[in-house]
């Protein structure tokens, strides 16, 4: 798959605006967005271990945030592709500010019913507004700029998921839970005033034709098949697919080694260390390379050596593994995220974007949630976590190269830069 096609480039413009009004005011308005949702991420669900002193509670929590993402992506990315993807973002945006408002209060009431339904709320608009930014990259950007761009959003991923926790945590000891919940607030609003400053897009969107006056759209959308997405994509699609059943709870598994080494502290040095990673992996394969199969490979194959780092790890280099089994982590993962996100961007069209973006979050998502529960329910069972991964790292390698490597040739004329 190369990332200049062709066939995906001719349905937008060539941007005409400088990069501020293309890409980076959408840049700046998607960090302080995405490093609100970090800051409160890991703050609010031990805010409510600490309260309840309940696992099942806590966990509670994370599927609160999980499974409205699901849900929603079928009307999500609806939304996004039928109306005007500027106004759905700012609006989305705008929506999740009064949505953490009143989070606020329950919080103070000490309301668990509250919380969860606001956490779902949230993710539920965010199912909206997350493929909003990808369709609004879509439109400003143009196919030879898509990788290198597409890097430094990962880039800004990748520094939300290392501070954010960290801000989290040091504001909710210092002032308390509600202190991470007025952060994510005004996080939002900043992104939705500065997407406020973005002209409206040149780009011209097929099947998507507007009323004259009322700004409602006239035609309709034109159902999504699989059979419809290229045979490339396809491939693509189900690697990343494979990575997130197969690995996605390694985090969860990581934790529990450390536990018996460092204890629980490893878990923000963890998330700190993923995301040093998920940048270094950004800038030094995602923004370089245009080979995106080859680099998903390679992304699978780092993540393996984290896993196996993970069941070498013992007390005499335990600090040791959470470095390496971090940064290893975080760079597998977005050496499949990050090329898979520029496969996605230069194989779908502009007038199906939002659909697409919001069923791969869903099924990631699903998918993540899939792998949380049935690999360290198998490592429980045979008492052996860590190999389990190990052997679930080695399945999704396999998997990745089935998919990806015989195709290897035929799917990529780029070269590195």
């Amino acid at each position: 798959m190369t990332t200049d096609s062709q066939a995906a480039a001719s349905d937008v413009r060539a941007p005409t605006a400088g990069p501020w009004q293309s890409w980076r005011i959408l840049l700046l308005a998607n960090a302080c967005s995405l490093l609100g949702n970090y800051v409160q991420s890991l703050a609010l669900p031990l805010w409510v271990l600490a309260v309840t002193g309940s696992y099942t509670a806590t966990g509670i929590t994370f599927a609160a945030g999980t499974l409205p993402v699901v849900l929603c992506a079928p009307v999500a990315g609806r939304i996004v592709d039928r109306f005007d993807r500027l106004r759905v973002f700012i609006i989305c945006e705008m929506l999740c500010a009064l949505l953490v408002l009143i989070l606020v209060v329950g919080v103070r009431a000490e309301n668990l019913a509250v919380v969860y339904v606001i956490s779902a709320l949230l993710k539920a608009v965010g199912s909206a507004s997350v493929p909003a930014v990808q369709a609004l990259l879509k439109e400003r950007i143009s196919a030879d700029e898509a990788r290198p761009v597409i890097a430094k959003f990962e880039v800004v991923f990748g520094a939300a998921m290392s501070l954010g926790p960290l801000i989290g945590a040091a504001l909710s000891a210092g002032v308390g839970i509600e202190g991470a919940l007025w952060a994510n607030l005004a996080s939002f609003v900043v992104s939705g005033l500065l997407a406020m400053l973005l002209r409206p897009s040149t780009a011209e969107i097929p099947g998507r034709t507007v009323r004259s006056g009322d700004g409602r759209p006239q035609a309709r959308l034109e159902p999504l098949r699989w059979s419809g997405v290229e045979p490339q994509l396809r491939r693509v699609a189900l690697a990343e697919a494979s990575y997130f059943l197969f690995l996605g709870s390694e985090t969860v598994i990581a934790l529990a080694v450390f536990k018996e080494t460092v204890g629980v502290a490893a878990a923000a040095v963890y998330q700190t260390l993923a995301g040093i990673g998920w940048i270094v992996g950004s800038y030094l394969f995602v923004r370089r390379f245009n080979r995106q199969p080859l680099i998903m490979w390679t992304g699978a194959s780092v993540s393996t050596l984290a896993t196996v780092a993970l069941v070498l790890s013992d007390r005499s280099w335990s600090w040791a593994a959470v470095v390496v089994v971090g940064l290893l982590g975080g760079a597998g993962n977005v050496m499949i995220a990050g090329a898979a996100t520029v496969v996605y961007q230069s194989s779908t069209s502009n007038d199906v974007i939002g659909r697409i973006f919001a069923f791969r979050r869903a099924m990631l998502n699903l998918l993540m949630t899939a792998s949380y529960i049935c690999v360290p329910l198998i490592g429980e069972v045979t008492d052996h976590p860590a190999p389990v991964l190990m052997v679930a790292g080695a399945v999704n390698l396999t998997t990745t190269t089935l998919l990806l490597l015989p195709h290897y040739r035929a799917s990529t004329d780029g070269r590195g830069e």
